[in-house]
């Protein structure tokens, strides 16, 4: 990746690599807008609507009311929303001619030409108040992308802070704007892009991976990526196939793909459109993408996609539980589609959409449980096609039907999926788990691939989901050893046996020895005295190390253990802290149906269905619940970045096991450093035996030892250690800033320290009472405390109460010491006023210190903030090599210091003149300019105020956007040059490059709102 030590490099470096990929750069000044409070291109877009609805008889009048509509539509969400809808299918409007309502497409996402793609940058845009954007997309004369840069060589910024311009700032500022804007890209050392959602403060971020040669491996470049991702056509895909947005309990927001979900769901479509046109002997294909990677969006944006593209094919998602089924029907209502699902609620309905149309089957997209494909409840049906089928096009002979089939596993599935395969004999079928193909036994999986030549379509391993950190690692920690566990003799009965734990309202019996030693197992998990000790063990963990920050999870081996646990809970915690969601039978025993009366009398008016909907959406959602004791459901699918730490009090194996473990591998707020484990049953000692079934490689990484928790927290205690190798090991001021020193010295050794720290103190959390932190204790009270110390100098601030609560290890332990609350005391962030430099003196003790301050101060006054008035401006070549003399290893601090307080008072002095002068910004702004380029004469003032009295009249609201007053100002400017020429004898060279200066100061500072 190429190195920058200036934002304009940065914003350079994208504009060229996006007009390699197809944008037409045109200068914000040149671009044909109306007025600075209007963000479209009208002539641009007309002329696109004409262009792109040749095949429709449309009048000027008509595309008038077409760029009307865009105009009228609501700001917010929901004008958001509408506008991408317009973006997709098109404006609808009423044709005069034919007197039929036509959609007018704005973008034509068949034909690329048909499109105008152009990238600006630094375009004004009138709102609240004015802004100034780094980067902007447009389309067709509609602004789609907003790019905001940072330079990663400041002290102290990066990515996130032009994140946080777009999502906290723009969007409010400007709200016409981002109407039409869906996505935004952060750039800095990395480019992360997000989707536009006016009103929400916080979206997911994702970095963008582009591959290069075989499958799977990427050309590590952020910025080259992003600008690979924003190629026209890529671009114009994911705008109308992996874009929509999402509402699920009045909670709105949008959806963007990932890059892994976008290259999978591509692989799809390519295959079934080669299968179509008789391309390639493969039509089916398996996708493995890790548990929480994503892999339900993807099947909905693969079948999005085809649907569009297949003209009215056929389409069914198949899967084995009716947990499963909820949750994708629940997905696909969320999302903002054209086209929903139809539920196979019966075989009935099964056999009524095969049999329509004369058997050629219903179009379509459906989604059913594999169970209703039982031959012996379509025996008849399989007949009947049959014989069709040797005279007429049926469904098994048709070749536009897709087959989605979801973490199909289980044993009695094989028969089921013959079923299914010998109805839609000509369909393409592709497979998703969330886990591997198993290498021992029969898995149903390996019917949907080709090997050894190709096993997977396409794969997204668990590494790859935690470096992406779309998954953070899960680590286990067996609990109560001796007193809880399973002997072994039932431990090896359960992971010897061929079929894996059933669900017990479907279970059937098991003959011989090994149903008794199940039952023994079952018994002993059931016991009432076992599960009140674990009860009260899992209590005082979860108060302990839980509480307050994350929530967790009970998994109990049967509906009767997760009553008992419910009450043995009640026991030690308050009863609102937990609830139990599972299946409740016709005919349950005394003890199960006297649980189902009371949840009745807790939750009036609702059934048993609502119930549970309504306790899964407030453990997501409220404080409480904050555990849920389960046996069966939610453990596959379930979705809750809240959830840390399950409680393993059922013996699980294979792919069963790597389902529900992974319920607790989601991100959430990034402060979950790994999800947690803790296992009652002694399974995980057991770990390879349980997962024998998979080859090594494919599950390496999947979970690991508690230990290694313990090796993680040593190894970035000794890797941040070896940044202050050399630094003394105390608390002296001198000290902390010499350390200080050493992580600014660069910006990569900044990242390092933030990240590693980042990560230290969510181990330290993790780890609970450990002899470890008790031997490393006095080392990471030190890190902290320059942590502490960085966080008051270089980002001026300290950490926010919302973050610091869920480090209260942290704080009780390290922050809490006498040593680091001596740093939060006594050094103060000193606020930046007219009495700076006295606080500076009264409040600091050392000059090593007071010079840093300064500079700090400096470089976010002037280099962040620069274009906020002309004095910061003007000073930008001075404050940027005072940063680069502190990023030196041998420094000057008297000469710092110096520096810093001459540039200070410089600011004070020239703000002082430009109020006795009473000129404005703009006035400033030119001033200087030709002070630095003249230097100081007495009769520039007047020169100044001359010209200033020619263009103020031309400086209208909107000016720059309006070329016959851009011309104007443009040639006042110019005429004020060559004077300036002749009379001082500057050459042509000079002359022009003074021009370009003056006319960017004048369009700069005569908005009103400069780039923030």
């Amino acid at each position: 990746m190429p190195k920058f030590d200036e934002k304009s490099l940065v914003e350079d470096f994208l504009i060229d690599e996006l007009q390699k990929q197809g944008w037409k750069f045109v200068p914000a000044k040149a671009l044909e807008r109306e007025e600075l409070e209007e963000p479209l291109l009208i002539p641009d877009l007309a002329n696109a609507i004409r262009r792109i609805n040749r095949d429709v008889e449309i009048t000027d009048e008509e595309i008038q009311r077409v760029i009307t509509m865009l105009k009228l539509t609501s700001t917010g969400l929901e004008g958001n929303r509408r506008i991408l809808q317009f973006l997709k299918i098109g404006v609808p409007i009423k044709l005069e001619k034919s007197k039929t309502v036509a959609r007018i497409r704005l973008i034509d996402c068949d034909v690329l030409e048909n499109n105008e793609f152009i990238v600006t940058r630094q375009a004004v845009y009138y709102g609240k108040e004015p802004i100034r954007t780094d980067i902007m997309l447009y389309v067709n004369g509609i602004p789609l992308v907003d790019i905001e840069c940072k330079n990663p060589a400041s002290l102290g910024q990066t990515w996130k802070d032009a994140y946080r311009q777009i999502v906290k700032d723009y969007i409010n500022l400007a709200p016409e704007l981002y109407k039409y804007v869906q996505f935004g890209v952060a750039a800095g050392e990395i480019a992360r892009y997000f989707p536009i959602v006016p009103g929400k403060e916080e979206v997911h971020t994702y970095e963008w991976k582009e591959e290069s040669g075989g499958k799977g491996s990427p050309v590590r470049d952020p910025l080259l990526d992003v600008t690979y991702m924003l190629a026209p056509e890529k671009f114009l895909d994911i705008l109308r196939n992996f874009l929509f947005f999402r509402e699920e309990r009045g909670e709105k927001t949008k959806v963007i793909a990932r890059y892994m979900q976008y290259r999978a769901a591509n692989r799809i479509v390519d295959r079934v459109l080669k299968a179509l046109k008789g391309e390639g002997d493969k039509k089916n294909g398996l996708i493995w993408h890790w548990q929480g990677s994503g892999k339900t969006l993807t099947m909905i944006f693969a079948a999005q996609k085809l649907f569009h593209l297949m003209g009215n094919p056929s389409i069914f998602f198949i899967v084995d539980r009716i947990e499963l089924e909820e949750q994708l029907l629940t997905e696909f209502n969320a999302l903002d589609l054209v086209i929903k699902p139809e539920l196979i609620d019966s075989i009935d309905t099964l056999r009524k959409i095969l049999r329509h149309d004369g058997y050629r089957g219903k179009r379509g997209i459906f989604l059913t449980l594999i169970h209703k494909f039982r031959p012996s409840e379509l025996e008849d049906l399989y007949r009947e096609l049959e014989a069709r089928s040797e005279r007429q096009e049926t469904v098994q002979t048709r070749e536009d039907i897709v087959l989605f089939v979801d973490e199909g596993h289980r044993t009695q599935y094989g028969v089921l999926a013959a079923q299914m395969r010998a109805i839609f004999k000509n369909s393409c079928a592709f497979a998703f788990t969330g886990t591997p193909i198993a290498i021992k036994g029969r898995d149903t999986f390996r019917e949907f691939s080709y090997p050894p030549e190709e096993l997977y379509l396409d794969k997204y391993f668990v590494t790859d989901s935690l470096r992406d950190g779309y998954t953070v690692k899960i680590v286990y920690q067996p609990r109560l050893e001796r007193d809880v566990q399973l002997k072994r003799e039932l431990l090896e009965a359960f992971l010897e046996a061929e079929l894996e734990e059933i669900p017990e309202d479907t279970r059937r019996a098991v003959e011989g020895e090994l149903a008794k030693r199940l039952d023994a197992t079952k018994l002993f998990l059931e016991n009432p005295r076992r599960i009140r000790k674990v009860a009260e063990d899992i209590a005082g963990h979860f108060l302990e190390n839980i509480d307050g920050r994350f929530k967790g999870m009970v998994v109990a081996v049967s509906r009767k253990a997760c009553v008992r646990f419910k009450r043995a809970l009640d026991e030690y915690l308050p009863p609102s802290y937990s609830e139990v969601v599972m299946t409740f039978l016709h005919r349950d025993k005394p003890e199960i149906e006297g649980y189902r009366k009371e949840l009745m009398k807790r939750f009036p008016k609702l059934d048993l269905d609502r119930i549970r909907d309504e306790i899964i959406a407030k453990f997501k959602e409220t404080e409480e619940p904050k555990i849920l004791i389960v046996t069966d459901m939610l453990l596959t699918g379930f979705d809750a970045p809240i959830l840390q730490t399950m409680y393993l009090v059922k013996p699980l194996k294979g792919h069963r096991l790597l389902q529900a473990i992974a319920r607790v591998n989601r991100p959430y707020r990034d402060v979950k450093e790994a999800g947690l484990i803790l296992d009652y049953v002694g399974i995980l000692k057991h770990l390879k035996k349980a997962l024998e079934m998979y080859d090594e490689h494919d599950i390496r990484n999947v979970l690991r030892d508690y230990s290694s928790l313990k090796e993680e927290f040593v190894l970035l205690i000794r890797e941040l250690l070896a940044i202050f190798e050399g630094i003394p090991f105390n608390y002296d001021r001198r000290t902390l800033l010499q350390a200080f020193e050493r992580i600014t010295q660069n910006e990569d050794r900044e990242t390092e320290f933030r990240e590693r720290y980042w990560s230290l103190r969510k181990v330290f959390e993790l780890l609970g009472p450990d002899e470890v932190k008790l031997e490393y204790f006095e080392r990471f009270k030190w890190l902290s405390a320059i942590y502490a110390y960085y966080l008051k100098q270089a980002l001026r601030r300290e950490e926010p109460a919302e973050i610091s609560r869920y480090f209260e290890k942290t704080l009780r332990y390290i922050h809490h010491s006498t040593e680091v609350e001596k740093i939060q005391q006594e050094l103060p962030v000193v606020e930046f006023d007219q009495d700076y430099l006295k606080k500076l003196e009264t409040q600091l003790e050392t000059l090593e210190e007071k010079a840093a301050n300064i500079v700090f101060t400096l470089n976010r006054m002037v280099l962040v903030e620069r274009n906020q008035t002309p004095v910061y401006m003007s000073l930008l070549d001075r404050v940027e090599k005072l940063v680069k003399a502190w990023r030196e290893k041998t420094k000057d601090y008297e000469r710092l210091y110096r520096e810093g307080v001459e540039i200070l008072h410089e600011i004070q002095r020239l703000g002082n003149r430009q109020k006795e002068l009473g000129f404005s910004d703009m006035e400033y702004a030119v001033l200087l300019v030709l002070e630095e380029k003249l230097g100081p004469r007495d009769e520039l003032v007047a020169r100044v105020r001359k010209l200033s009295n020619k263009i103020r009249p031309l400086l209208l609201p909107g000016w720059v956007a309006q070329s016959s007053l851009h011309k104007k100002v443009e040639q006042e400017v110019r005429s004020f040059v060559r004077k300036l020429k002749t009379d001082y004898g500057i050459r042509l060279d000079e002359m022009n490059r003074l021009y370009d200066l003056l006319m960017e100061r004048i369009e700069n500072f005569s908005l009103g709102g400069p780039e923030p």
